[in-house]
């Protein structure tokens, strides 16, 4: 199959159309766009986890989100936008908002996002008619969680349309809302998750949707051009799956949304979710005018495909499908990369959750528009069985115990190092994608607790090292200086940032992640305990007061408890670097018993390793181990040069060295053989040939 390509000619979107065999891809876009940059993935390619309130254990919902930030800073603060009641007449700012501090400078929605030190107000891209009184939220890049419960979480996703904001530095750009402003005015406006996807979607429609991570329309980004999110209320105690991407020519929105059985766990690993839409269900389905009426002008679905009569793919419409390996600018072999990129983490989350369930599905299935019996959205658990507890270790796994565990092989280094950096664009090649990542900024458990006792349970920095602390979504005045000060940014290293310690202790990890991580782990998981306890303890201390005295002392006690977590925790960080620096465990001064010397020995199969050289070592080398074979190295004739790289001597004297020599040599024969046989020749790349030679 090929791509067309064409440019829309009103608004200059961009779409796709999928293409017959016999169709040939259209090439005048890429000889328009010259050059074209690296694909740049969602900045905020985020995951979530949602679980019914008959699923819960508590009896009420709850939603997630970690925001997994790309390479850019990012606004950590935890800003409180107070309830506020508004004249008639007055109009709401539409904003186009940044991801590094500050995100936006706006003294009309929070006196914590006034101007400060000779920052200008933002200036909006669009507004809308705002509403007689409007809710107080909690908020970050996107919407939190308000007064009343209402709590959502958030996840980049894939579409086949492309579009951008209006904005003086993007004159392609014609849409004036995005996801950020969609879900803090659901978080303004709504009690109910109905309602919020409802509003969200008429907002869409009318001012035209952009994602924030679209690219440019020489090089544009389908991976990441839509928007997935996770609503939950706390009455009726529902959950709704919303999917946004941009409409035709660049302009209004197409959604879907779809209500989650209050049985089910949900999983969203950025991509759309929404499968089986009954457009005759008013009850269980909503969605944009014309829904299906794009989809089928492009090619991209008829209704001879329905499952069932009235019902609509919507993923599988509109959910982006890479063909021929994508499109030059983007990452190659963009089609696998995003398949289990997305589909792994689905499987995983579902099979933590509801491991009866998981069991019944295909690790190795991935998750694009066309897969074959694709992931559901959700999946049934077990009545109460699902505990905040498994939601917050369930992000902070690394696919432990399982063929993907990242805490595993050469990559993990000698101490089970998961966390995995960046790599150069062109390279084929993939990690895996684990749920807890080093480049996580914060992350948050939402409790949709009714009677105004909803609590965000915020944490920062990456999930396998973070306590997560509770905020009351109905407090009474906004969070404490280490989570809300703009001095906390990610550029500047500041000791009273909430923010800085819990990265500072998460990049020490990294020196020994086997080791220290246990003992983070073992800090969070008591701070976790305690402040579960202090929530009964708090709770039934304001018993009988009224609501707002008693959201008065609540807000109180949990801030104080906040800012003493977050003094713990760098005591945390000045205690691991004393006691596993100079790579020994140190305990005490005690001349006997005060450090263990073998703490951090590095383990006997790494130092095995021909990689590594401790044991091939020898007096004529090789002194640093086997060189690394690079993409020569590979194939017969980089065998050769490497044997001639090294003295016969050391080559004899080496057993280990002499029978890597030999095997590297049959192996490259092996390879050349195995292209030639299967026409392979044109593959260059080193990734490209591992694979030939390990099937």
């Amino acid at each position: 199959l090929g791509f067309l390509c064409p440019h829309r000619l009103a608004n200059t979107t961009l779409s796709l159309r999928r293409t017959s065999p016999e169709q040939p891809p259209a090439m005048a876009l890429l000889r328009l766009s010259g050059a074209f940059a690296a694909l740049a993935s969602a900045a905020q390619a985020c995951s979530i986890i949602a679980v019914g309130k008959d699923a819960s254990a508590a009896g009420y919902p709850m939603v997630t989100h970690s925001d997994d930030s790309g390479p850019s800073t990012t606004d950590v603060r935890l800003v409180r936008v107070p309830r506020k009641k508004w004249p008639k007449g007055s109009k709401r700012p539409l904003y186009y908002w940044q991801i590094p501090y500050p995100r936006v400078v706006s003294s009309t929605l929070s006196s914590e996002y006034a101007p400060l030190h000779g920052q200008k107000e933002s200036v909006p891209i669009g507004e809308i008619p705002q509403v007689e009184e409007t809710w107080a939220y909690w908020d970050t890049d996107y919407g939190v969680q308000n007064e009343w419960g209402l709590s959502i979480g958030e996840s980049t996703a894939t579409a086949m349309t492309v579009g951008w904001p209006a904005i003086p530095e993007k004159p392609y750009g014609y849409c004036r809302v995005g996801i950020e402003d969609l879900s803090k005015i659901a978080l303004e406006r709504c009690k109910t998750a109905r309602c919020a996807v409802q509003t969200m979607g008429d907002i869409a429609v009318e001012q035209g949707f952009y994602s924030a991570d679209s690219g440019e329309p020489s090089a544009p980004a389908f991976s990441g051009s839509s928007e997935a999110l996770v609503i939950a209320d706390a009455e009726p105690g529902e959950l709704w799956i919303f999917n946004v991407a941009t409409g035709k020519n660049n302009a209004s929105a197409i959604w879907a949304a779809q209500r989650v059985p209050s049985d089910h766990v949900v999983s969203v690993g950025n991509s759309f979710t929404i499968r089986n839409l009954d457009l005759n269900d008013a009850e269980n389905s909503l969605y944009s005018p014309g829904v299906t009426k794009l989809a089928e002008e492009m090619g991209w679905w008829q209704p001879s495909e329905a499952r069932y009569p009235g019902h609509f793919d919507f993923f599988g419409a509109y959910g982006y499908q890479p063909v021929n390996g994508g499109f030059p600018w983007e990452l190659p072999h963009i089609d696998r990369v995003i398949s289990y990129y997305s589909g792994r983490r689905m499987w995983r989350v579902f099979s933590l959750l509801s491991p009866e369930e998981g069991a019944k599905l295909d690790p190795e299935r991935g998750n694009l528009p066309k897969t074959k019996d694709p992931y559901p959205p959700s999946v049934p658990a077990p009545r109460a069985s699902v505990t905040r507890r498994m939601v917050m270790d369930a992000h902070r796994d690394h696919y432990e115990g399982t063929p993907y565990d990242l805490t595993k092989g050469m990559a993990a280094g000698p101490f089970g190092n998961p966390n995995r950096g960046k790599t150069p664009p062109k390279l084929a090649g993939q990690w895996e994608r684990a749920l807890s990542m080093f480049r996580t900024s914060f992350s948050f458990i939402l409790e949709a607790r009714p009677n105004r006792r909803a609590i965000t349970w915020f944490g920062y920095d990456a999930a396998h090292g973070t306590a997560w602390l509770p905020f009351y979504g109905a407090a009474t005045e906004g969070s404490p200086p280490t989570h809300s000060s703009p001095e906390g940014n990610m550029s500047t290293f500041n000791s009273k940032s909430g923010w800085w310690a819990f990265n500072l202790v998460n990049q020490y990890t990294d020196r020994n992640f086997k080791v220290i991580n246990a003992e983070v782990l073992a800090n969070a998981r008591r701070i976790d305990d305690e402040a579960s306890k202090n929530v009964e303890r708090w709770e039934a201390e304001v018993a009988g007061k009224l609501d707002d005295e008693a959201l008065a002392v609540l807000t109180q006690r949990s801030n104080d408890f906040a800012v003493s977590k977050v003094d713990e925790w760098w005591a945390l960080a000045w205690h691991l670097i004393a006691k596993y620096g100079r790579y020994v465990v140190t305990y005490n001064e005690s001349a006997v018993s005060g450090t263990d010397a073998a703490g951090q020995f590095y383990p006997t199969w790494w130092l095995q390793s021909p990689d590594v050289g401790f044991t091939a070592w020898s007096p004529k080398g090789p002194y640093i181990g086997i060189p690394d074979m690079g993409c020569g190295g590979v194939v017969a004739g980089g065998a050769v040069n490497l044997l001639q790289a090294w003295p016969a001597s050391a080559v004899a004297g080496s057993p280990l060295l002499l029978w890597f020599a030999v095997t590297a040599v049959l192996s490259g024969v092996y390879a050349v053989g195995r292209r030639h046989g299967r026409a392979q020749a044109h593959s260059s790349g080193c990734y490209d040939q591992y694979v030939h030679m390990h099937p």
